[in-house]
């Protein structure tokens, strides 16, 4: 088994993310091989194998063994901890009616553009042309205090980090736990992947909530353990792969392997 890095031309890793996962997968003793463009590893790499690089390129690998990686961002089971209104509509459509406006809305293609408040026409900037008319997701604006990100490992919520808002602000840990709960009733669930949440203020009163759910294959480390983070990682692409996880050290006996 091999773990491909992609690098810069100076020899840095390409990202802290890739940086961050080789600290944790050398830890573990894996064989690191670093690399500068995906095509100078693609006949290479091997189903075995972890490549660590962005979202475009790893799908790239993941196409090459048949493999098409799908992960809800609002799954029906977790739509209780929401605590907002979500919907879909096309990109066009919301830029030509008015009324539409003074909503947060996010595409259903990977990374076609980052999530948004759209007051206008010129929010829509850099959200493709008349001829992307993109499907998007969206929901009411919220008044978020603090977002987290919980990271999950076979079922197990191994670490929630804050990434942004105010410090003064603490989720509640009851509706974070239920939420995990009712997470393992999915039936296609990942094995590595990330829940995350926030604090918002509605109606004079803060509420935890459950902001959404991103695949671990190519999941932004913010600031979890570097061996914990090579740990989800592996656990994801094991499971999209259809191979045993040579970087899960529990108990064989502990669990039943769960198919993509």
């Amino acid at each position: 088994m091999v773990i491909y890095a992609k690098i810069r031309e100076n020899g840095e890793y390409h990202s802290n993310n890739i940086y961050h996962a080789v600290s944790g997968f050398r830890e573990m003793g894996a064989e690191i091989k670093k690399y500068h463009a995906i095509d100078e590893i693609y006949d290479d790499v091997t189903q075995e194998d972890i490549v660590l690089d962005y979202i475009e390129q790893t799908q790239t690998i993941m196409h090459k063994f048949g493999v098409k990686p799908i992960c809800e961002d609002y799954p029906e089971k977790l739509r209780p901890f929401m605590g907002r209104k979500i919907w879909t509509d096309r990109i066009n459509s919301i830029n030509s009616h008015p009324e539409k406006w003074g909503i947060f809305v996010k595409p259903v293609k990977d990374k076609a553009f980052t999530g948004l408040v759209v007051n206008g026409p010129k929010d829509l900037i850099g959200c493709g042309s008349c001829y992307e008319d993109y499907e998007v997701i969206c929901s009411e604006i919220m008044n978020i205090k603090r977002e987290w990100r919980g990271f999950i490992i076979y079922d197990e919520l191994a670490d929630i980090r804050p990434y942004k808002g105010d410090y003064h602000y603490h989720y509640d840990a009851e509706v974070v736990d239920n939420a995990v709960e009712a997470f393992r009733t999915i039936s296609n669930r990942p094995m590595g992947c990330s829940l995350d949440f926030a604090v918002i203020e509605k109606d004079g009163k803060e509420q935890t909530i459950f902001l959404e759910m991103n695949d671990g294959y190519a999941l932004g480390n913010y600031g979890l353990q570097n061996i914990l983070y090579a740990k989800l990682i592996s656990a994801r692409w094991s499971q999209l792969l259809g191979r045993k996880d040579e970087f899960d050290f529990r108990s064989q006996e502990a669990y039943s392997f769960i198919g993509p």
